[in-house]
Parts: C-alpha cells; structure tokens; sequence
C-alpha cells in the first residue's frame, strides 16, 4: 500500500506537501528561476517519510518531468568558465550526527513527459530518522511522491509478444493542448494537421509500407522516420487467458536512436551516416562509419529510398 510521506518543503522552506500527495498536474518547483533551460540553482526536495517500523525493504515512487537542454545550450555550458553542467537529481540522508550526506550519487530522473520512476532507500538510513533530500540543478517538475514499505513480494510472468505487422505511413502533426503552469507540453491525437512543421533533413528515409522485417531484431537494418512519418504496430494476442486475480500490463522494448537538427549536432542536417548497432559513441560513427555488406546493401536498396522534399514546408511558409 502506498505510504504518503509526512511533509516535504525545499531549501527555501516552501511546503510542497499538498502538491506531492497525488498526480494532479499540480507540480513542486524547487527553483525560483532557471539560469539557462535545464539548468536551475542548487535545489533540494526534503522528504519526512513519517515514523517507520525498521523497515527492510523501503522504494520511494516519484513522478514528475524533466526539461532538458539540447547541444547548442551544453557547448554553451562548457564554454562558460561561470557555470558547470547539470548535476542530475542525488539523494542525501541525515548520519547519527544529523549532518546531511550523500548516499545515492545518481537515483535517476524520470525520462519523459511525465514518468514515474521508483528508487530503492533500503540501505541509505542510519538511526530512526526517515528524512531524505532530492538534490540537484536540473531543471525538474515533481507531481506526486510516495513510498512503499515491505511490499510483499508477487509472482509474475514475463511473455514476448510477436510483432505481427508494422506499417510506416504519413500522418501529420498532433495539436498542441494549452498548459498550465509548469507542465510539460501535451497534444491532441483527434486534432493532426499535415502541414509540414519544420524542414526536412536531407537523406533517404525509409519507404512507406510493410515494414515489419525491419523491426523484429535488433540489428543495422533500421527504420528511419522523418518529422510528420508515423508506424502503427500491431502484436500478436497472449496464448493463455490471465488467471484469476491477474492483471496485465504491457512493456513496449525498443532501440533505437534519435537526432535533432540542432546546428550544433553532428550531421543535424542529413539522414546519414546511419548509426549502427556495435558503435560505441559518436566517435565510432565519424571514424568508422557503417561500411556496406551484400545485405546491408540490399537494405539500401529495398528499404532506404524515399526523401522529404524541403519544398514543402518552404512553400507551407508562403501560404
């Protein structure tokens, strides 16, 4: 059962405690102001968890989101001898002596719009004291805060689902939905316009159609989508009914990678190179980019033919 922690303020002595009871849209915002978009001023989140029973097993579950930079405003950071980079949220508790200190350097940071995610506190308190600090200078918006104690562990099942079909096709662009304060942007699927919203990059893109081969395993014969492209994706129905008392959830796996054209992102501006399974880093892409085999080659051929004429969003301007 979910555990509602007793208070929660920031180190400016704000209360956060109403906003953090439940996911409401209602965010905790730790920072009065932001010094470049994702980076903020020192902040913490204190967390007074309540009085425990010498828990063994203790998970805090929090959900929120995060605005990112992206590598214009991090060449930036790196070439202002005023600032450092984003330190990503750490975790700090109280020692026997009330000092705080650090005891989970990294905890994670929800990776979307918004996420949850759960960090484990089981070792990371000393004394009878349950209060933490989420420190950090990334730009984050916390919605909701919650723990559990003990939870009894339950069996489950993992089962693979086939991938049936895979159509790539165009659709458009989602309408933006207006937004309150402090909350991520969100978008109507009813509401699509296929006006084209940015220019094209330059390159081959993948051709419409069947395009189930190419995402069955995880190898170098990528699907590559272009602004506006969409791919519904149909999976084939679990063998066995669930049993009683069961409830099913669904996990989408995928791997991939993204690349925005960002004027200070390598090849922002062109399809290609294509990045491959065994590159390490950029560094593998520039200097031993993806070479042809007789398969590879036949995938070009099949696969990579179409193109995003950046006539048409030039001439959607003009209208």
């Amino acid at each position: 059962q979910p555990h509602r922690t007793v208070r929660a303020n920031d180190q400016a002595g704000r209360d956060w405690s109403a906003a953090l009871a439940e996911r409401d849209g209602r965010y905790a915002v730790a920072f009065d102001g932001r010094i470049r978009q994702g980076l903020t001023e020192p902040t913490y989140i204190e967390l007074d968890l309540g009085q425990l029973d010498s828990p063994e097993r203790i998970t805090l579950f929090l959900t929120g989101w995060i605005q990112p930079g992206d590598t214009s405003l991090n060449i930036a950071l790196s070439q202002d001898p005023r600032l450092e980079a984003a330190r990503y949220p750490s975790i700090q508790t109280p020692d026997a002596d009330g000092n705080w200190r650090e005891t989970i350097p990294f905890m994670g940071f929800p990776g979307g719009k918004p996420k949850t995610i759960a960090v484990d506190l089981s070792d990371v308190f000393t004394g009878e004291h349950y209060r933490l600090r989420i420190a950090t200078t990334a730009e984050i918006y916390w919605d909701e805060a919650f723990l559990t104690v003990d939870e009894a562990a339950v069996e489950t099942r993992t089962e693979s689902l086939l991938l049936v079909s895979a159509d790539l096709h165009y659709r458009g662009f989602s309408a933006r939905l207006p937004r309150g304060p402090h909350e991520p942007e969100r978008f109507d699927y009813d509401q699509v316009t296929t006006e084209p919203q940015c220019p094209p990059m330059s390159g081959r893109f993948t051709r419409y159609g069947d395009v189930v081969e190419l995402l069955r395993a995880e190898d170098d014969r990528l699907l590559v989508m272009g602004s506006g492209d969409e791919v519904t994706l149909r999976f084939a129905v679990p063998d066995q009914p669930l049993p009683d008392g069961w409830r099913r959830d669904f996990i989408l796996h995928n791997v991939g990678w993204d690349k925005d054209a960002d004027l200070n992102t390598i090849h922002g501006q062109t399809v290609e190179p294509l990045p491959f399974v065994s590159m390490r880093d950029e560094n593998d892409l520039l200097l031993a980019p993806r070479t042809g085999t007789v398969e590879f080659d036949a995938y070009l051929r099949q696969y990579q033919t179409r193109e995003q004429p950046g006539i048409w969003f030039w001439r959607s301007l003009a209208n």
